[in-house]
């Protein structure tokens, strides 16, 4: 096995553990055989990306060819909703659709993509297109009012400003930014050896980190790995309320975001098994009230425990725990994931 370590990305920031987890979906999907997934030993501790062909050339190489893939005309981030217009068709969160044609249009044009991906086998587009949801037209408030962001995954965090959306506004430019590199700088900021955040234009307030970490200059590729990690975390749709989202407990848009952190090395169907299980969610809500998760009354301690042996009997040493935090007006907000909590299994 070659260890490939992002060497910048500490456990308390959301964004290294998306990056972990959509760098190995990426290079997995790109034909790299007997991926792990781990974290170094010690006090600083780093994600670890492991395969006997994990090199930074090869590495680096699917990388940007992964982005140049979505950086063409034909490829679904670049679709629109109509002709005319840059909002991306296959963003969960958009402006208002006023009338039913729009939603019938918005429908079968997204449709026609999901064919498109199916015909192609596109597995991990469709991981990422799934989980990120969609625009819920079964939703509404009392009054009758839509409530279309209520189909959205809770970890896709693009700001809403002036019409600002996921799709349009990081997907796309991270794909052209960081297919426009050389194999080895893809490698390179992966690595930690370089910072280059192309399209924040390295601002000390960049929000290339889209909510994962705080502002700041952010390499690009990244943020493109960690982006694409969002498609290890499955969602719920519900009639009644917002999309249950896996990693995150807690009301609506705030709440909190939680992870693992393991012994040993896992493959990428075991990550998002845990990401998705019960017993992950049940361990994060520990110490927190039944205000703190939205609920009215809990018996979180009790459960706890349990899947505190369960997550501990398959290596997991602790669950990093997350608060997030809105930033700004209230009609836009900011999200943000802040530095996150260890909570302890006990395994060593």
């Amino acid at each position: 096995m070659t260890d490939f370590v992002l060497t910048t990305a500490e456990p308390k920031t959301m964004l290294s553990h998306l990056a972990l987890y959509g760098l190995a979906a990426i290079v997995e999907d790109g034909g790299l055989e007997d991926v792990r997934l781990s974290w170094t030993s010690g006090m600083s501790s780093r994600p670890v990306l492991s395969a006997p062909q994990a090199d930074p050339e090869t590495i680096g190489e699917i990388v940007r060819r992964h982005a140049a893939q979505h950086d063409t005309p034909q490829s679904w981030p670049s679709r629109r909703i109509s002709a005319g217009e840059q909002r991306a068709l296959m963003s969960p969160r958009i402006s208002v659709i006023s009338s039913s044609d729009g939603w019938h249009s918005l429908q079968k044009r997204r449709h026609d993509v999901l064919d498109q991906l199916m015909d192609a086998r596109a597995l991990l587009d469709l991981r990422l297109v799934a989980t990120l949801g969609e625009p819920s037209y079964w939703r509404k408030n009392p009054q009758g009012q839509r409530l279309q962001d209520d189909g959205a995954s809770r970890l896709e965090m693009q700001p809403r400003n002036q019409g600002s959306e996921f799709v349009g506004n990081r997907i796309r430019p991270l794909a052209a930014a960081v297919a426009a590199r050389t194999a080895a700088a893809v490698s390179d900021g992966l690595l930690g050896h370089t910072v280059h955040d192309e399209i924040g234009k390295d601002r000390p307030d960049s929000r290339t980190p889209t909510g994962f970490a705080a502002p700041g200059p952010t390499d690009n590729a990244l943020a493109w790995c960690a982006l694409w990690g969002i498609s290890q975390f499955p969602i719920a749709q519900r009639s009644t309320g917002f999309a249950t989202t896996s990693g995150h407990i807690g009301r609506g848009t705030a709440g909190y975001f939680y992870v693992p952190v393991w012994n040993g090395r896992w493959v990428t169907a075991r990550t998002r098994t845990i990401l998705a299980s019960g017993q992950l969610s049940q361990y994060a809500a520990t110490g927190l009230s039944p205000s703190d998760l939205g609920r009215t009354s809990d018996d979180a301690a009790s459960r706890g425990e349990v899947a505190r042996e369960w997550l501990a009997h398959r290596g997991v040493t602790a669950v990093v725990r997350f608060p997030v935090h809105r930033f700004g007006s209230a009609s836009a907000p900011e999200r943000r994931a802040m530095l996150g909590e260890l909570l302890k299994t006990g395994r060593r």
